[in-house]
């Protein structure tokens, strides 16, 4: 295929260079095998068999995909499923009512931070050293987003405090445990700094 662009582009050139020595005829044929050349090249690469298996696997395969993304769709958007949300979304209290419900969700963003934080920096790391010109050379710099870390790995060392004086059984535990993975995960990226 590349030699029958190679072809097309010679034979434009060819027309526009030369087309007031050629007498007009032979610059319609020039044309009509310009237009003609490049589908003739291909149905002839297409008559043999492992591009035309290539193409029914391609064509087979997209068409998986397509009924595979209907199914996925109505599975998600079925009666019962759209049910279910709905009851989900009457069961929700719009503010907390306890002290146990509000150190809970104060606490929310923090957890999320601590769980979000290294997965981030990973993904947004490779992004930036996959399309920077420069390469794996280029390192941006995560400080601020490791001071929010550690300031979260702070606010749930407080919250488990709090919980354990004001909240019910097994909320202390919950907010530790987070804690704790956040410890792993720093003591970790300390350790193999080259992962992230």
């Amino acid at each position: 295929m590349l030699l029958v662009f190679v072809g097309q582009m010679m034979l434009v050139v060819v027309l526009f260079v030369w087309n007031d020595f050629f007498p007009s005829w032979l610059n319609q044929v020039i044309v009509v095998s310009v237009i003609l050349f490049p589908p003739l090249a291909y149905l002839t690469l297409l008559a043999k068999p492992p591009v035309r298996h290539a193409w029914r696997d391609l064509l087979l395969d997209t068409w998986a995909l397509i009924v595979s993304a209907v199914l996925t769709f109505v599975r998600l958007f079925h009666p019962a499923t759209v049910m279910k949300l709905g009851r989900l979304v009457v069961s929700l209290k719009p503010l907390p009512a306890t002290a146990d419900e509000w150190i809970t969700c104060c606490l929310l963003p923090f957890k999320t931070c601590v769980v979000a934080t290294f997965p981030m920096i990973w993904t947004f790391g490779k992004i930036i050293s996959h399309f920077h010109p420069h390469g794996r050379s280029f390192s941006p710099s995560f400080e601020p987003v490791f001071q929010c870390f550690l300031i979260s790995l702070l606010a749930l060392l407080l919250g488990a405090l709090l919980q354990a004086i004001f909240c019910r059984a097994g909320r202390a535990t919950t907010t530790l445990r987070f804690f704790l993975l956040g410890l792993v995960l720093l003591f970790f990226s300390a350790s193999m700094p080259r992962i992230m």
